[in-house]
């Protein structure tokens, strides 16, 4: 079996970017909507072109009228401007972008059933498989939508966010067993209260200044509460938790440096305490991957999916998938590789699977 070499299970952490809320939509095949900042021609526009949009001819000619342009950094550079005006241009941005990411969500019908999300956390459960082979630690989320909170809903019953909160929808952890779900950069679901009200995202759910998020900028503050907890949580979950960490659809631009930094400095505490850093296994393109290799080269132990040996990824080598073909939503591809090839090796102790992961696997439950 494929546990660390003195004979335990492998410990497993998650990172989440935009990539894989876009697999969720993916997967679902409801109907196609870009959730990524970028354009594709796969998705059509991406949230950046989208928001320009919604302003008047004459601003789209004064922020900018070169494609996809990147909206974080616009934001930054607008509310760093020492100017009323184009601060309010930034919130106003801000704002868009709330709306845009809440739209497309209700739009895509994913907001109550995150099914990969689901699946993995299902897949994490098996006695078996998490005494033997792999023990979930926890997720860290870039995300706002606040799927992770369902699922871990749906799976454990509870969710643990790392902090108290009251919710009317969500059962706060009171055991260790429910892993965290570290939503690094706030969530749209969260609210200012005492404690913190959580709550589902819904269509109705509009932009308020009470929300407890960390909106897009290229340098994303943590240094109030909760964010600063979280990110503290988050590094003693990579120093001391952390055999592998999976990046899902993160791409780790420069606008993600505080979670470079959070990545790069705990791999180095780990290699300096317990003699190696964890691995990184990167869940997205291969060229992302490999792009990613390279920009970030002070990253130790990085995996492209291309050659992840749990499972089929050696096409990804080859060059971009056809857009029929399963290979392009690489979360989902890559969670039923996963359940398949544990499967196969007897490593679930449940007769048959779950619903979720059978129909993720494509198989019958």
């Amino acid at each position: 079996m494929p546990t660390k070499s003195n004979g335990g299970p492998k410990h497993i952490v998650y990172l989440f970017g935009a990539g894989a809320t876009q697999a969720e939509v993916d997967y679902l095949g409801a109907q196609v909507v870009n959730l990524l900042m970028h354009d594709s021609d796969r998705l059509g526009d991406g949230v950046s072109t989208r928001i320009l949009r919604r302003f008047a001819r004459n601003w789209q000619s004064f922020l900018g009228e070169e494609q996809d342009i990147d909206i974080e950094k616009l934001i930054s550079l607008l509310a760093a401007s020492g100017v009323d005006k184009l601060a309010n241009l930034a919130e106003k941005m801000r704002r868009h972008y709330f709306e845009e990411i809440q739209e497309s969500l209700v739009r895509a019908k994913i907001v109550a059933r995150p099914q990969l999300a689901t699946g993995l956390l299902e897949m994490h459960t098996d006695r078996r498989f998490k005494s033997e082979v792999e023990t979930l630690c926890g997720i860290m989320t870039t995300n706002h939508d606040g799927l992770l909170q369902i699922a871990s809903q749906n799976v454990f019953g509870a969710v643990n966010l790392g902090f108290a909160f009251s919710s009317k929808e969500f059962v706060p952890a009171n055991s260790r067993a429910v892993p965290p779900v570290l939503q690094l950069h706030g969530s749209f679901t969260w609210r200012f209260a005492l404690p913190l009200d959580v709550d589902t995202l819904r269509s109705t759910a509009t932009y308020s200044p009470k929300t407890l998020w960390i909106p897009p900028s290229i340098l994303k503050e943590s240094k109030t509460y909760p964010f600063n907890k979280l990110t503290a949580l988050a590094y003693e979950l990579l120093t001391k938790q952390c055999d592998v960490l999976r990046v899902v659809g993160a791409s780790l631009t420069q606008n993600d440096w505080n979670v470079l930094s959070l990545v790069f400095n705990a791999q180095r505490h780990r290699e300096l305490v317990k003699g190696s850093a964890f691995k990184v296994e990167l869940i997205m393109p291969h060229k992302t991957g490999e792009d990613i290799q390279e920009e970030c080269s002070y990253l130790k132990n990085t995996t492209p999916v291309g050659y992840l040996t749990e499972g089929e990824f050696a096409d990804y080598k080859e060059g971009l998938p056809p857009p029929e073909s399963q290979l392009t939503n690489v979360f989902a591809y890559w969670l039923k590789e996963k359940i398949q090839y544990h499967r196969r090796r007897g490593d679930f102790s449940r007769s048959a699977l779950t619903p979720m992961m059978a129909a993720i696997a494509g198989e019958a439950s």
